[in-house]
C-alpha cells in the first residue's frame, strides 16, 4: 500500500474476501483519480471483474492500474493471466496477438523481482505451452524452475514437473509431484497438481485415489470435493461420488480464486449428460449460463443435449 493511502483499501479488502463484491464496488467507486488509493482500486476493481467472469473489464482495469502504477508486481502477473485466460476463450487470430502480451507482463515483474514466484509460475507456464515462434522455450521453462528451486524447494521440484509432463517424460514428472508431495504432504497444490497429472494422463482410478486420501485427511477441505467432480465429470466414473461432491461445494461459498459455482455446475451438467439424463444435463447446463453467460463449454454442452 502506498504512503498516505486511507482506510478505503483495507475495508475494500475485507469485503473482496467476504465476496461482497457490490459492497466493494461502491466503495470503489468513491476513489478518484490522483489519489493515492487509485491504482489499488483499479486492481481490486479488476479482481471483482475477474470473480465475476467478466474478464475483458479485468484486463482494461489491470491495464490502468499499471499505468499508475507501473512498478507493482501483482499487477503486471494478474495482467498476464487474464491476458491468457481470454486467449483461451478466443479464436486463433486473437489468441497470436494476445500471446506477446501475455509474456511480456511476466518478463516485465520478472525483471522488477527475479525472485517473485507467481511471476515465474507464469512464465514457466507460457514457455512450456506457447510455440517457438511465439517465444516457447523449454530452455527458459528450466530456467525458470531452477529460480522457483532456489526460493522454494518442494515448489521448485513441482515446477520440474511440470516442464517435463509437456516434454511427455511422464515417468520422471510422475516421480517429481511424488517428491514435491513427500517434502511438503498437506501442500494441496502439490497434490492437485499430481491428481491434475494423472487425469491428462487419464490415469482416472490414480487421481480418485489421490484425491480420496487427501479429502480424508483434510474434511474442511472443500476444494478437494469440486476436483473429485471434476474427474467424475471428465471421466464418467464413479458419477454419484461426483453429483454428491459438486452438490457439496455449491453448498459452499468459494473465496476469491478458488473454483465458482459455475464450474461446479458445468461439472454436474457434464456428468448428467454422459449418464444419458438430458433433462438434468440440461437444467445445470442452464444455471451454469445463468452465472457465466455465453460459457464456451455450457453452450456447446446445452446445444447437444437439447
Amino acid at each position: 500500500m502506498l504512503m498516505g493511502q486511507s482506510t478505503v483499501i483495507p475495508r475494500v479488502i475485507v469485503m473482496f474476501e467476504q465476496r461482497n463484491f457490490e459492497g466493494a464496488k461502491n466503495l470503489l467507486s468513491g476513489i478518484k483519480e490522483g489519489s493515492a488509493d487509485y491504482a489499488e482500486s483499479l486492481y481490486y476493481d479488476g479482481r471483482i471483474a475477474v470473480e465475476e467472469k467478466k474478464y475483458d473489464l479485468s484486463v482494461e482495469r489491470f491495464e490502468e492500474a499499471i499505468r499508475v502504477n507501473p512498478k507493482n508486481i501483482e499487477y503486471h502477473n494478474w495482467l498476464g493471466v487474464m491476458y491468457g485466460v481470454v486467449a483461451m476463450n478466443s479464436g486463433k487470430l486473437k489468441q497470436a496477438y494476445l500471446a506477446p502480451k501475455i509474456k511480456s507482463e511476466f518478463e516485465i515483474a520478472a525483471s522488477i523481482d527475479p525472485n517473485n514466484l507467481p511471476t515465474q509460475w507464469g512464465l514457466i507456464t507460457y514457455y512450456c505451452q506457447a510455440p517457438g515462434f511465439l517465444g516457447g522455450s523449454w530452455d527458459k521453462a528450466l530456467a525458470c524452475a531452477q529460480v522457483i528451486t532456489r526460493n522454494d524447494k518442494a515448489q521448485g521440484i513441482r515446477a520440474y514437473a511440470l516442464v517435463h509432463a509437456a516434454q511427455n517424460k511422464k515417468e520422471l514428472a510422475e516421480k517429481e509431484y511424488i517428491e514435491a508431495i513427500r517434502l511438503e504432504p498437506a501442500n494441496c497444490e502439490h497434490v492437485f497438481a499430481l491428481a491434475q497429472f494423472y487425469n491428462d494422463q487419464k490415469q482416472y482410478d490414480k487421481a480418485f485415489r489421490l484425491y480420496d486420501d487427501f479429502m480424508n485427511k483434510n474434511p474442511r477441505n472443500m476444494v478437494v470435493s469440486y476436483h473429485v467432480g471434476q474427474v467424475s465429470a471428465q471421466s464418467g466414473l464413479q458419477t454419484e461420488k461426483g453429483i454428491t461432491c459438486l452438490n457439496k461445494y455449491l453448498a459452499y461459498t468459494p473465496k476469491p480464486n478458488e473454483p465458482g459455482h459455475s464450474d461446479a455446475n458445468l461439472g454436474l451438467a457434464m456428468i448428467y449428460e454422459k449418464k444419458g439424463d438430458k433433462a438434468m444435463a440440461k437444467r445445470y447446463y442452464q444455471k451454469t449460463l445463468q452465472l457465466y453467460p455465453g460459457m464456451k463449454e455450457a453452450v456447446e454442452g446445452l446445444g447437444r443435449v437439447n
